[in-house]
């Protein structure tokens, strides 16, 4: 198989597995077949275009070119290829619990709640690969579209007052902010094609680079920088699966992505002009880091609590970019990774114990090891890599942030990156302890 198909391949899948998926509803065991083999067939997919890469290999695929110099397309490169490995590989084993989840507590129209699930994955992948600002914007759409149907899924007045909050922060941010960010860029540049070494190197002044870093940081909103972040709160109380959806597989981890592919890709060196903006967005990053760890602690329902932990570390995915230096992007993308890990093993195994159990109050998971021995070994181990103990990713992540923030003279950042740290264990750490 060719790169090229194999891209999409990749892209087109997913969307393959919803439509089947749905076409084949009846009887559950075959719809549940279909969609646990779709999703292993997406991660060895996925697998072969890391080799791929890994060997020098490079691939672009255009759909369209609606503008001068802007491609509605999508290309092979390494951040995307990670990306789409990370979320591909964990989606695999999530597959297999969504099945055994919407069986377990009867979820209303389980088939549409994978199909959107896997649409979903569909436009996470899009924005992975995405190779242009404007390709990216529309992947951004897609899945603002396509996970909000997940968010309003049991169509009760909560989850009809969430998917409101949720569709209304992400499309405001997106609408309002990334739109504008991105014209103004092409207005500056002539294109807006990712590249190394960024597209705004040497062609924006200091007030311009502020403005427009500005406007991308907050405008991806699925980054979750306050205010923006009030969309994350409002989705702790979808289905299981659509929680771990969100906070492990394609919400969380594309805000994430699309901060590293501004910082990196579209700003690059011009990101020390935006000094000003930079550093008032990570001072706003790392305070907020703070405060969710603190809410969290006070929050006794295991959904809120999870979602609270997951804005934590998404916030630290903020910091390591805007630092602006190789060893910032670099911790940036390994918090990514180790936040799509560790929440997924997290929310996976609090909807196995509320299937199995019917408890979703920390107050009563005092215990539960004992029950449930193998759950919640993933679980301490997830918050380890959480909390940040080593061996575990999430400690190298912070490790590194930490680094990166006082190589760059920054010790405030890393003294607020270290705090974040400490009260993520005081809300995670007490809670596994005693469940085991």
């Amino acid at each position: 198989m060719s790169v090229e198909l194999a891209l999409i391949a990749l892209l087109a899948a997913p969307v393959a597995q919803a439509l089947l998926t749905m076409a084949l509803a009846r009887p559950p065991g075959l719809r549940d077949v279909v969609f646990i083999g779709f999703a292993f067939a997406i991660a060895g997919l996925a697998v072969f275009l890391v080799d791929a890469v890994g060997n020098g290999a490079t691939a672009r695929v255009v759909l369209a070119r609606p503008l001068p110099n802007v491609d509605l397309a999508f290309a092979l490169e390494p951040l995307g290829v990670l990306m789409a490995a990370l979320i591909t590989i964990l989606g695999a084993p999530h597959a297999v619990h969504a099945a055994g989840i919407v069986r377990a507590t009867h979820e209303k129209a389980p088939a549409r709640l994978m199909a959107f699930l896997a649409l979903s994955m569909a436009s996470a992948l899009a924005v992975a690969f995405s190779a242009n600002l404007f390709s990216f914007f529309v992947a951004y759409q897609a899945l603002i579209l396509t996970s909000f149907p997940l968010i309003a899924h049991r169509g009760d007045d909560e989850a009809r007052a969430a998917g409101r909050v949720y569709l209304a922060t992400l499309l405001a941010g997106a609408i309002g902010l990334l739109m504008p960010a991105m014209v103004w860029t092409y207005a500056i540049a002539g294109a807006l094609d990712f590249q190394a070494g960024g597209v705004l190197a040497g062609r924006v002044d200091a007030w311009t680079a502020n403005a427009l870093l500005t406007l991308f940081v907050f405008g991806i909103a699925m980054a979750s920088l306050p205010p923006m972040h009030r969309w994350l709160p409002a989705a702790s109380r979808a289905p299981n699966p659509a929680l771990v959806s969100t906070h492990a597989l394609t919400v969380l981890p594309a805000g994430g992505v699309g901060i590293l592919k501004v910082a990196a890709l579209v700003f690059g060196p011009a990101l020390a002009d935006a000094r000003i903006a930079a550093q008032g967005l990570m001072v706003l990053a790392g305070v907020a880091m703070c405060v969710t760890a603190l809410i969290a602690l006070s929050k006794q329902d295991i959904r809120e609590r999870l979602t609270y932990s997951c804005l934590t570390q998404v916030l630290a995915v903020v910091m390591g970019a805007l630092l602006a230096t190789a060893v910032g992007l670099f911790a940036a993308t390994l918090q990514v990774v180790a936040l799509s890990c560790a929440a997924a093993t997290l929310t996976m195994a609090a909807g196995t114990v509320m299937a199995a159990t019917g408890r979703t109050d920390v107050s009563d998971y005092a215990g539960l090891g004992r029950v449930m021995p193998w759950t919640f070994a993933g679980f301490a181990l997830a918050s380890a890599s959480m909390i940040g103990l080593p061996p575990f990713s999430g400690a190298w992540a912070k490790l590194w942030l930490i680094t990166a923030a006082s190589h760059a003279q920054l010790p405030w950042a890393a003294a607020l990156a270290g705090a974040a740290a400490v009260l993520t264990f005081a809300h995670l750490g007490p809670l596994a302890a005693n469940a085991l």
